[in-house]
């Protein structure tokens, strides 16, 4: 009998230089977007000089590169917890890309919310807000894991944050919270789910379609 063509799966994955960059990209798009929300209604405030696509000139990159950090930590985290537990039950379930488009919606809508919304106080905003991002992570994460990460890059950017108001770079109006805003750490806490997601989403191993030649005789 002829050959016949047998269809194997290889299951190939994005290389770690071309998730990273793709991740920086998002961050650093996904900035501009924010900060003019936040611009446009009078939130935050920028020296006239050093600006870069009508935002400062460090933030985009900052945020690129706080995307490329997130985005790797989350699927290596992932993968870690996943060899210390036997049950396939504990392994995340597969995020389509809608998903992942649906969480980058959510975390902008979170920050429209902030910026567009009558809100009453400050407080308000922060206990709502908190509530948003816990709902963010509840619907596209749920890993321990995952929340812990998102809470410690929330306090660490707050801190940076922090220290670049005290230092002139940019300032908040109507700051609450140490010349800052008290929802600040609610915006990054929901950021970090958003990278989280496309870092993993961007890790999971794609299916290739591979022809393989086997000759079969009769028996």
């Amino acid at each position: 009998m002829p050959p016949q063509t047998t269809h194997t799966h290889y299951p190939t994955t994005l290389s770690a230089p071309a998730r990273a960059l793709i991740l920086f990209v998002i961050g650093f798009v996904i900035s501009i977007i924010i900060d003019h929300l936040q611009k446009e209604h009078n939130i935050t405030r920028y020296p006239a000089s050093a600006t870069l696509f009508d935002s400062a000139s460090w933030l985009p990159i900052s945020w690129g590169f706080s995307a490329m950090l997130v985005g790797t930590v989350y699927p290596a985290l992932d993968s870690y917890f996943l060899k210390q537990k036997s049950s396939p039950q504990s392994r995340p379930s597969r995020q389509e890309w809608s998903s992942v488009l649906r969480c980058c919606g959510g975390f902008i809508g979170v920050n429209y919310a902030t910026s567009k919304l009558p809100w009453t106080s400050s407080i308000q905003v922060s206990i709502t807000l908190a509530f948003l991002a816990i709902g963010l992570w509840f619907l596209f994460d749920r890993t321990l894991h995952g929340f812990i990460v998102s809470a410690v890059f929330a306090i660490i950017g707050t801190m940076v944050v922090f220290f670049l108001v005290s230092r002139g770079f940019y300032s908040f109006t109507k700051a609450d919270f140490f010349g800052v805003r008290s929802w600040l750490p609610c915006i990054l806490h929901s950021s970090s789910i958003c990278f989280g997601s496309i870092g993993r989403q961007l890790a999971h191993p794609l299916d290739t379609d591979g022809c393989v030649d086997t000759d079969k005789k009769n028996s």
